[in-house]
């Protein structure tokens, strides 16, 4: 069993990397890649799979205390040292530290802003009347408020505890990878957090992404830790009521993803590693939380997504399809959850050409790297059917195919932003994967690069042909 990446898989992803890069660049010359984010791309491809060969490598065989201060400490660095790269980047190239097209992040600050004054002036009420029953993103304005109220209102603060919150989720990532699938691919799973772009990237953007990640994993580390416990901690217990009822406040429709996963995991999880009763007490647990939420004003919220989830997608490609300033795209009114679910564990697919979006083309090199590790989430779902495993790990399961099933049926299922709360997991799995490699399945790693490289050519036609 594997406890590190083989550098054959790190070369032969840049390899293939390099190639379709020449090819979409010689295909679409007219709208070729802008050379100010062809090095941030080919950084963030060969960085990731580099430096994940050589700290699997370095850090196998360290004990794990050593090793979870290590994870702790580089991953801080690396986002510290990104938070003030960002923050320089961005106010050189838009004249604020935000990131280009800043809506969703200027309207946080501003709104955090409004927040610290009221709370200052004692006049909250004014806040959460102005709310109303839009419970669902709140959280983050609101956390926001209370910080500028103790800090002041400047950005590097939220961003460094952001870096904080990251590097405690790798540690976080470690541990439930760990209590699953064993040592080795927990640290595996440790050093793929600690280096994968997208994770390192919100770190330097004033979104919710970064907190509502690190909550999520929060979750599910709880979650696990009382599937997997003897009896059940009253403690434990009562935290992760609270940061699964804090989700709801961050994105509604996850929450309930988390609660529901948690609850179907109590039902299907081994009773070898979960007694009866301790699954009859989450699942009554789970039931009594619902039915808290479905009888508050959070509960309207959720049914008014249930009830449009078909007509959101079909508005949203419809939006996309119609977006003015040059930047519509026309086949997008051809998008549709038979389309999307196929390629959610794919997906996102990275942006090789001009397209004036400058967010997602910075981003290209991170949207490759999920391509690439998808790979090893597919080995661990052959391994997990092969050897009927699935039901130990029902828990993960749950919340990255319930979660995907949700965003496949809205008008979000491309959007890298939207699945970042289940990247921590796809990169447990795909830890796993990394550890049952062998001459049997390697064999199949390069026409899956290949397949790969078709998917994204026609992604970055697909790009291009809807704005002709």
């Amino acid at each position: 069993m594997l406890n590190y990446l083989p550098k054959y898989y790190i070369s032969q992803a840049i390899g293939l990397f390099l190639v379709i890069f020449a090819a979409i660049s010689v295909l679409f010359i007219s709208n070729i890649l802008p050379l100010l984010w062809v090095f941030p791309v080919l950084f963030e491809v060969i960085a990731f799979f580099y430096f994940s060969a050589v700290y699997t490598r370095k850090w196998a065989n360290v004990s794990s205390v050593l090793y979870q201060k290590m994870l702790f400490l580089m991953a801080f660095a690396i986002r510290v040292a990104f938070v003030f790269i960002s923050y320089f980047f961005f106010d050189y190239m838009t004249g604020q530290p935000f990131e280009f097209e800043a809506g969703d992040a200027v309207g946080y600050h501003g709104e955090g802003i409004w927040v610290s004054g009221l709370l200052k002036d004692g006049k909250l009420g004014i806040y959460l009347e102005y709310i109303g029953k839009n419970y669902s993103d709140m959280g983050y304005p609101l956390y926001l408020g209370v910080l500028y109220s103790i800090v002041g209102d400047g950005v590097l603060i939220p961003r460094i505890i952001k870096a904080l919150l990251g590097a405690f989720t790798c540690v976080l990532v470690y541990r439930i990878a760990s209590r699953n699938f064993g040592e080795g691919a927990g640290r595996i799973a440790g050093i793929l957090a600690m280096l994968v772009p997208n994770l390192i990237y919100y770190c330097g953007l004033h979104l919710k992404e970064t907190e509502m990640v690190f909550l999520v994993v929060m979750f599910i580390n709880l979650a696990d830790t009382l599937l997997r416990a003897q009896r059940l901690n009253f403690k434990n217990v009562l935290l992760l009521c609270m940061v699964g009822a804090s989700l709801f406040f961050f994105r509604t429709v996850l929450a309930v993803c988390l609660w529901a996963s948690l609850f179907v995991a109590a039902f299907f999880i081994s009773n070898r590693i979960s007694g009866t009763g301790k699954k009859v007490g989450i699942a009554v647990l789970v039931l009594v939380a619902g039915g808290l939420i479905f009888f508050s004003s959070l509960g309207d919220n959720v049914q008014e997504y249930l009830d449009g989830g078909d007509k959101n997608l079909t508005k949203q490609m419809y939006n996309y399809a119609n977006r003015a300033g040059g930047k519509s795209n026309k086949l997008a009114q051809y998008g549709s959850k038979s389309v999307f679910l196929p390629l959610m564990l794919l997906a996102p697919f990275p942006t090789l050409v001009d397209t004036q979006q400058p967010n997602a083309m910075m981003m290209a090199g991170g949207f490759f790297t999920r391509n690439v590790y998808a790979f090893f989430v597919f080995v661990t779902l052959f391994v997990m059917y092969k050897r009927k495993l699935w039901r130990n790990h029902a828990l993960l399961l749950s919340i990255v195919f319930s979660y995907l099933f949700v965003l496949a049926s809205s008008g979000f299922a491309l959007s890298e932003r939207f699945h970042l709360p289940v990247v921590p997991f796809l990169l447990i799995l795909a830890s796993f994967g990394i550890t049952q490699m062998n001459s049997s399945n390697k064999k199949y790693y390069f026409p899956y690069l290949l397949f790969i490289a078709v998917l994204v050519i026609g992604w970055n036609w697909f790009k291009l042909a809807g704005r002709a």
